[in-house]
């Protein structure tokens, strides 16, 4: 086990400037001294949590920072890969323990109330072969007993997990886990998008292999954090737990997945990342899990759909980040036609119907959410995910070339993607993203146009789609951004349903983009402002 001090010890180390810990601080942050010490204050907090709770004792200490993704939104589930920076930070302090228990305490106990549980008496004796299904089923039971979400799943999903990993099929245990102390302190904002939850897995994690003197490489811990979270009935991906493994300072991390590869880009300085929150939390929005698990139906009905409708194509579709010209050898045309195929929108029973064939994986996936009223918006949600998937490599092409305006263009319409209105005049009024066959038919046409500017903009990686998880407020404050001189691009980061937006700005315009959401959207709803400059932060680590 690495790193054991008693508390007061680590406090001491904290205040020396000199110490190899401060250090530590200094180098993961830049040199930042704003950030440094933040970081600082966060670990003292997190120390007081944990004295408060257990007393003084030998601990270790880690951080795991929240991640913004630039490019490349709701695909990593589906092989697509994202280009993300982490900032902020969770400071965690841990006390390792002989049995089974796990405790955890936050700096904030109003918010996150103490919580305990066994390992032992929260797995089943044998070991657990489907962990989808499993905790599917661990899901609908909480649901049933009333438990909603709760803070503490997150450490539960990360050293359930892990204890899974090390049991035999007869239940034996390769390796008993030991319990911890976890006293957690943070400034990433909760519900915001930032994956302060992914953070928290991530965290869990890494003190239950460092209590339990077990190691993992970065790229596949990757893999085993996304499929752990799932245990919080979310089925998403693992692009935001490889960012906060992964980060540099100053770097923004190119990553595909399945398998997980990392490569590390340099955000050019001349630019600027500012963070504005919109203070309305996707966890307060009705229904964000359901809304979010029907976008995944969404692409799995349509991949199936292709595989259908394309035989000859079928072998080469795994994911839906197959679906694209390069990978299938068709042209942009063939793609348009790949796309006409899909219904605008299908029913379950509809989607059973014409997939008889998927109907377990159909039933498996429809258990995760209730069936949208309005149906499953197949055609413009497999449209944008089709076309995310190209956008976001395309972005780190322009960060290898230092293309930052091109990169700002497809965060542009990757929002455009996830808009749910816009203005007309200066009233906000609500869009219909369906994509209609005469759309498509347009598009074939202009790709035939003698006109450039018509061919151009009828570019595959050019059509948004319709992921549709924004909100006004979002749609809001992106809009206001747009506005400044100086601005690449702006759109939402994370899951949407509220949260944050993302700017990328010249810097020497970042306080007057700042200044700009304040007067037009904080103060006239009477918010403290929540917009910043942020800086790319250094990986999670013990």
């Amino acid at each position: 086990m690495k790193g054991l001090l008693k508390t007061k010890n680590w406090r001491a180390l904290l205040a020396d400037k000199e110490s190899l810990l401060y250090r530590r601080l200094e180098e993961m942050h830049g040199g930042e001294a704003a950030l440094v010490a933040e970081s600082g204050r966060l670990f003292g907090e997190a120390l007081a949590a944990y004295e408060r709770a257990h007393g003084e004792g030998e601990v270790f200490i880690l951080r795991s920072p929240a991640r913004i993704n630039l490019m490349g939104m709701h695909i990593d589930h589906r092989g697509g890969a994202v280009n993300a920076i982490a900032i902020k930070e969770m400071a965690v302090v841990v006390g390792p323990r002989e049995d089974d228990q796990v405790f955890l305490a936050n700096a904030n106990p109003k918010a996150f109330p103490e919580r305990k549980f066994r390992i032992s008496r929260e797995l089943p004796e044998e070991k657990i072969e489907d962990w989808e299904e499993w905790t599917r089923k661990e899901t609908a039971r909480r649901a049933k007993k009333g438990l909603g979400g709760d803070w503490a799943n997150y450490a539960k999903a990360a050293v359930l997990y892990l204890q899974n990993l090390y049991k035999e099929k007869d239940g034996r245990l390769k390796k008993r886990m030991r319990g911890m102390n976890l006293a957690v302190a943070s400034n990433i904002p909760i519900a915001s998008g930032l994956s302060s939850s992914s953070a928290l897995v991530v965290a869990s994690i890494l003190s239950g292999m460092n209590v339990n003197d077990i190691e993992i490489p970065r790229a596949e811990l990757t893999e085993h954090c996304g499929t752990a979270e799932w245990f919080v009935g979310t089925r998403g991906g693992m692009g935001d737990h490889a960012a906060i493994l992964f980060s540099q300072f100053q770097s923004v991390l190119h990553i595909e997945f399945f398998p997980v590869k990392v490569e590390v880009l340099p955000f050019p300085r001349e630019y600027s990342i500012i963070l504005a929150n919109s203070l309305v939390e996707a966890k307060k929005q009705a229904g964000a899990k359901n809304i979010f698990n029907n976008r995944v139906a969404s692409y799995i009905i349509g991949r199936l759909l292709v595989k259908k409708n394309f035989p000859e194509h079928a072998p080469k579709i795994k994911l839906l980040r197959d679906i694209n010209p390069e990978h299938l050898g068709v042209g942009e045309k063939e793609m348009y036609e790949i796309i006409l195929s899909l219904p605008e929108q299908v029913t379950r029973e509809e989607a059973l119907k014409m997939l008889p064939e998927e109907q377990s994986e159909l039933e498996k996936c429809f258990e995760t959410h209730e069936e949208p009223a309005q149906g499953y918006k197949v055609r413009q949600v497999a449209a944008y995910g089709i076309t995310e998937c190209l956008r976001s490599h395309m972005a780190a092409s322009f960060l290898r070339h230092r293309r930052v305006k091109g990169i700002g263009e497809l965060i542009n319409i990757s929002h455009e993607g996830d808009r749910v209105t816009g203005l007309v005049g200066t009233e906000r009024v609500k869009l219909d993203k369906s994509i209609s066959d005469d759309k498509i038919h347009s598009l074939l046409a202009d790709l035939d146009s003698e006109e450039l500017e018509r061919r151009e903009w009828a570019r595959l990686f050019r059509q948004p789609g319709g992921f549709d998880v924004s909100i006004p407020e979002l749609d809001e404050l992106v809009d206001t951004a747009r506005r400044i001189d100086g601005v690449a691009g702006a759109g939402l980061v994370g899951a949407g349903l509220g949260g944050c937006v993302v700017v990328v700005v010249e810097t020497e315009e970042g306080k007057e983009v700042v200044r700009a959401l304040e007067e037009g959207y904080y103060e006239p709803r009477g918010l403290p402002l929540a917009a910043e400059v942020v800086i790319p932060v250094a990986s999670a680590g013990v």
